[in-house]
């Protein structure tokens, strides 16, 4: 049976500009030889083919290619043969560069190197959409019935006036909404402003500054770590330290190694290529020559936004939409049921007119809450205030009720639950475990303990900051956000200031050596007062450094003209000091592969036993601790016995199970150049020479046995001489056994200094914010790139994992410590198996679960399966981990906790965090996005709905907390407005069944709704919050705005007490007033009402009988406001008692003073009166509704006593 052809598939917008579509008639832009040559090398910079767009899916991770180019197929050009005449490979520092005509004609083929944006729409279309909402729909239609109830009876002004006001409401709420929309965007665009905007670039043989969005593929330009890569581009040429931070793209944080020389497997993803810097990513260390290949929309960024914007265009209406949108159903149904079923009684009984539909109309127009969309409204608009209070930016103001509906928060771990920096948190030295951060409580805090020897903890504090190169920035104030005032640099905490050269790891070294070396007193550049400073450093000191090194140390801030004396000791770095005091003669980089580093140092001016040359030892715990022959017992340094070894391992694999990144610290002794045949001129011996390191010859083969790549340093060694493995005693020992050579070779002591343990803390406000979560039954789950380990760890400080929580490691280290002869050294070799052998009621007490991204990779990615189910449960149990997990497994994450109930899954309201560009499709599915406002990149501040601007966690709870109080006070805001709607209502129906006089008219029942209601009804929405409010359980989905028990509250409890007052006073002023209340029933005529043929009613006149009327729909009226003065109060809470909830309520409080005085005015005013109908009440016809509104507050109290208990 022959195959259907598969349809053509319409190319995106992307897509269009990829193949060069021109912008206007879609005809192809006429290629050139530039173009063509360009294109060659740009999109095959790689060295692999590329597949075009219509294969690209999300789950593929990006793969297909970085570079698309759909209509290319032919045979891959390599970069030499293409011989560009514009870059040369071998020093692309000397390139001429493309001319500027060429760069005019990418330009006109490739457009500016910014994302496009999605589809703006004009301001006057923002602003007619805020008409569109199902609400303001609503009122629209009401207005235009009194406009047309007005044109069929135009001897009333009462519906001009209503529909009038309509109108005007609909309006004004239309105004406020889109000025608070408009506000939030402006912010959107001032972060999407942060960030280098100029970049220098080789055009016609000379270096430019042009902007980045001028940029095209093709462009020579030179990166360092002072800037981010601009677009995706290749590297030509690049320092051995070269180092790029990919976790915006891909979530590992890890630095990785890049340069010239492509992947060893060419059909590798773009992203695994070495030769290959992609926009948007962090260079740690070094400094590359490159060229542009990708700019725009067709980056890897690019890519991810337009998928991004594809997404986001089929999200659903934010819940508070939805229930909006239900109760504006719910009351129109009711409000055209009651006046249609009046309408067939009416024409029942008096037959067809234009009264009776005037009539219906007002029937319809009273069951309208006009005052409720400007509470909505002020509602959203004043919580989004109180949230930008709280560092968070709202873009959507409906989305702050949405996070308040959030059952559970999936949350990226580093910068959001943490600082976002490594920081060093622990130390093992001397045989001692000690903790170092924070500071102010650190059993090693700004000294080493006094009741401990000290030289064990100098000489690892000597390691820690001769063997490292990372350095601070010069001085530069920190921009403060959100519109803050910017922060002055000398101001900044240590690790506030920005650093370079190094990783995360390397920067939190530098600042624990920072903070310590700063607070030493009387020693070295702090024992000196102010002005009092010498030329040198005091010697008592165990790092002295000179006042000069100080000041050569620190740049003077842009602007300014240099620091003064006081502020040199204060801000100068002390590392950066004692570097230059103690120069490095030698350096090993650190190696991926040996997983260390080393660097010798001229230690003369304070070198004990002949130590005039050290070399410090920095790398993994394991591998260096190897090499370690020695260690400090007390001042001597001896050899490393069994117990040290035993001390060792005991406290490096506990640090590590506690997801500690863990170094190790040694140095080498060179005594032993005297002490033991080596030359007896030390200082000769490690002199000038050391500063010719020697390269690896072609061909030549490490110890053992690699062929190394030629031209790349050596091991630390003495140039013209034969290699000296300083830091290897095994192979210093067999080389000097092979060779004889005793002068040039000796085996070294390696003596072990300490441990330091990092990890990147969690915010402070953070576990409280957890606990706040637990407290109201959120979900809080830990979704993240790093180790399971790692990621637990940290999950269990914060209490994402509660402290009575055992995930799968924790019992197999509980099971792995009983059994004979194992320790936690063993845990890695025999986890598996320990694992596989655990019992029933062993596994039982698994209650926490860290799961690996490996693991998603093999459940269903569709449909709940019982691994999904068995994961997802524990968020509700001890506490949930994600780790090693990828852009996709995140998404699966988030889609998964939405399925439906009615699919098998929890179908929860989902909010999700992200910065990178690998969060964007995460963060659109969930029901709210969150991005982080510093860390955040450009395509997912786009995708999310909220911003937060501090990147702080804890604020993610103050929006939920927010969002729950919307939820709550439009709820209140709901029951006090339609309580008010049966005694607008109930005059009507009795006027129909009953025949009485028309007890409350319809522009009564206009200055109810949009009168003394009114800004009660919107102060609800400054009420605080309930004690219980993050005690309650996220709202269901039974838990609507407007639910049976509301209706069944609101209309018919206290609806009913208040249209019991409001007849009760209207019989008492007609039979005050001299009518007898029994005689009113069907007297009452659709028009003249008390015209009985020619005799006036009662025996009054006709004049007198509708004074006595309007005195009595006064009366009804003002019994309305006295009895909502009880409904206000009793809907200050929903749960909690008034007297527990207080009158702190400013706003509300005025509400009351203001429905008063205004009754007052509308009642005692002259002119006034004739306008609306109303006659002068005597004090007496106010009293009859009090007891009323006592009787709903004592009411309404002892219903919550039941309910609380």
């Amino acid at each position: 049976m022959p195959t259907e052809p598969k349809p053509e598939k319409r190319p995106s917008e992307l897509e269009k500009n990829v193949l060069g579509k021109a912008a206007k008639g879609g005809e192809l832009v006429k290629k050139t030889k530039t173009t063509d040559l360009v294109e060659d090398i740009c999109y095959k910079a790689a060295g692999q083919d590329v597949s075009d767009l219509h294969n690209m899916t999300i789950e593929d991770e990006f793969a297909g290619k970085v570079f698309p180019r759909a209509e290319y197929r032919g045979q891959v050009r390599n970069l030499r043969n293409g011989n560009p005449n514009w870059v040369n490979i071998e020093h692309p520092e000397q390139s001429n560069g493309l001319t500027n005509a060429q760069r005019a004609e990418l330009m006109d083929v490739y457009g500016e190197n910014a994302l496009t944006p999605p589809d703006e729409k004009s301001e006057l279309q923002k602003f007619v959409e805020q008409f569109t909402g199902f609400f303001s729909l609503l009122l629209i239609v009401g207005g235009l019935l009194c406009m047309i109830a007005y044109g069929a009876d135009t001897e009333g002004t009462e519906n001009l006036f209503l529909g009038l006001v309509l109108f005007i409401v609909v309006t004004i709420t239309a105004i406020f909404t889109y000025q608070q929309e408009s506000a939030s965007a402006d912010m959107m665009k001032k972060f999407q402003k942060i960030g280098a905007t100029k970049q220098a670039v080789t055009i016609e043989g000379q270096t430019k500054t042009i902007e980045v969005t001028e940029i095209v593929p093709g462009d020579v330009f030179r990166l360092n770590n002072e800037v981010r890569p601009p677009c995706d581009a290749r590297i030509l040429k690049a320092s051995n330290d070269f180092a790029v931070i990919e976790a915006s793209l891909t979530g590992e944080p890890d630095a990785i190694k890049k340069g010239p020389k492509t992947s060893e497997k060419p059909d590798e993803r773009a992203l695994n290529q070495k030769n290959i810097v992609v926009a948007g990513t962090e260079i740690t260390a070094g400094e590359a020559w490159c060229m542009a290949i990708a700019t725009g929309d067709q980056t890897v960024m690019g890519r991810n936004f337009a998928l991004m914007l594809d997404t986001k265009a089929l999200k659903d209406d934010t819940p508070i939409r939805k229930e909006i949108d239900r109760f504006v159903e719910i009351i129109s149904a009711i409000a055209i049921a009651l006046g249609v079923v009046f309408l067939i009684v009416n024409i029942m009984v008096v037959g067809v007119s234009v009264e009776a539909i005037v009539f219906t109309i007002g029937i319809i127009v009273a069951n309208v809450p006009e005052g409720l969309l400007a509470t909505v409204t002020v509602s959203l608009a004043l919580t989004a205030a109180r949230m930008k209070d709280v560092m968070v930016l709202v873009k959507n103001l409906e989305a702050v009720e949405t996070l308040g509906s959030t059952s559970v928060i999936c949350s990226d771990k580093t910068g959001t639950l943490t600082q976002g920096r490594m920081t060093a948190v622990k130390a093992f030295v001397s045989g001692k475990l000690l903790t170092t951060y924070p500071m102010a409580t650190a059993s090693w805090g700004a000294h080493p303990p006094k009741t401990m020897n000290s030289t064990g903890f100098y000489e690892l504090q000597k390691c820690a900051t001769f063997c490292g190169s990372a350095v601070f920035k010069a001085p530069e104030d920190k921009a403060g956000l959100g519109g803050a005032p910017s922060i002055p640099w000398e101001k900044l905490a240590w690790d506030d200031r920005e650093m370079v050269n190094g990783d995360p790891s390397e920067k939190a070294i530098l600042v624990f050596n920072e903070q310590r070396l700063a607070q030493f007193e009387n020693d070295g550049i702090n024992g000196m007062s102010k002005y009092e400073v010498d030329s040198s450093a005091k010697t008592n000191s165990f790092l002295p450094v000179s006042f000069n090194s100080m000041k050569d140390c620190l740049l003077p801030k842009e602007g300014s003209s240099g620091w003064d004396n006081e502020n040199i000791c204060k801000n100068s770095s002390r590392v950066a000091a004692a570097r230059r005091e103690y120069p490095c003669i030698d350096r090993l980089p650190f190696d991926s592969k040996n997983k260390w580093m080393a660097m010798t140092t001229d230690m003369t001016k304070v070198a004990k036993d002949g130590e005039n040359f050290v070399t410090w030892i920095k790398g993994g715990s394991d591998v260096v601790f190897d090499f370690c022959t020695h260690t400090y017992h007390g001042d001597q340094i001896g050899e490393l016995a069994p117990e040290d070894r035993r001390e060792f391992a005991e406290n490096n694999v506990m640090l590590a199970s506690q997801g500690l990144r863990v170094f190790a610290f040694a140095k080498v002794v060179v005594d032993t150049l005297k002490n033991k045949g080596a030359p007896a001129n030390a200082a000769a011996y490690f002199g000038e020479s050391m500063l010719k390191p020697d390269n690896w010859a072609p061909g030549e083969m490490n110890e053992e046995g690699k062929v190394m790549e030629a031209g790349t340093p050596k091991p630390i060694t003495v140039a013209g001489k034969p290699q000296i493995p300083l830091v290897r005693p095994d192979i210093a020992a067999r080389r000097m056994k092979e060779t004889g050579d005793s002068e040039h070779y000796f085996v070294p002591k390696v003596v072990f200094l300490g441990l330091l343990a990092m990890q990147d803390p969690p915010r402070p406000a953070v576990p409280r914010a957890v606990q706040i979560c637990r407290q109201a039954s959120i979900g809080v789950v830990m979704v993240t790139g790093d180790q399971p380990t790692t990621a637990a760890a940290i999950a269990r400080d914060i209490g994402i994992i509660t402290a009575a929580g055992k995930t799968e490691d924790d019992v197999v280290m509980e099971k792995l410590k009983s059994e004979p002869g194992k320790s936690l050294a063993d845990f890695k070799t025999d986890r598996e198996r320990v694992l596989n052998s655990l019992k029933t009621e062993e596994k039982d007490s698994i209650s926490a679960m860290a799961v690996e991204g490996s693991r998603i990779s093999k459940w269903n990615p569709k449909a709940m399966d019982s691994n999904w189910t068995k994961a997802l449960g524990y968020c509700w149990k001890e506490g949930l981990v994600f780790a090693r997990t990828s852009p996709t497994q995140k998404l699966l994450i988030v889609q998964h906790f939405r399925i439906k109930e009615s699919e098998g899954g929890p179908e929860k309201i989902v909010a999700v965090t992200g910065d990178g560009a690998n969060d964007a499709q995460a963060v659109t599915a969930a029901d709210i996005g969150i991005c982080m406002g510093i860390a955040g990149v450009e395509v997912t501040r786009e995708a999310a709905d909220m911003v937060l601007m501090n990147d702080n966690f804890a604020s993610i709870v103050d929006g939920v907390l927010e969002g729950r109080l919307i939820f709550d006070n439009l709820k209140k805001s709901i029951a006090y407005t339609l309580s008010s709607n049966i005694p607008e209502i109930s005059p009507f129906i009795v006027f129909i069944l009953l025949r009485v006089p028309l007890p409350l008219t319809t522009v009564l029942i206009l200055c109810v709704d949009l009168g003394t209601d009114m800004v009660p009804a919107i102060s609800l929405a400054y009420e605080t919050k309930e004690k219980d409010i993050m005690k309650r359980a996220p709202r269901t989905k039974t838990d609507n705005l407007v639910t049976e028990r509301l209706i069944s509250f609101s209309y018919f409890q206290i609806g009913v007490i208040q249209a019991l007052a409001g007849f009760y006073v209207f019989m008492v002023v007609m039979y005050t007033e001299g009518i007898p209340p029994a005689e009113l029933p069907f007297h009452g005529q659709l028009e003249g009402y008390f015209d009985d043929g020619f005799m006036a009613f009662g025996g009054f006149s006709l004049v007198e009988n509708m004074k006595i009327l309007r005195t009595a729909q006064t009366a009804f009226w003002a019994s309305i406001v006295i009895v909502q003065w009880g409904d206000i109060l009793i809907c200050k809470t929903r749960r909690l008692s008034l007297f527990d909830q207080g009158m702190k309520n400013d706003v509300l409080n005025f509400g009351l003073f203001f429905e008063t005085v205004l009754a007052f005015i509308l009642i005692y005013t002259p002119g006034v009166r004739t306008v609306f109908g109303i006659e002068k009440l005597r004090f007496i016809y106010w009293l009859p509704a009090i007891p009323f509104s006592i009787f709903i507050v004592v009411y309404d109290e002892c219903r919550k006593c039941l309910v609380r208990n």
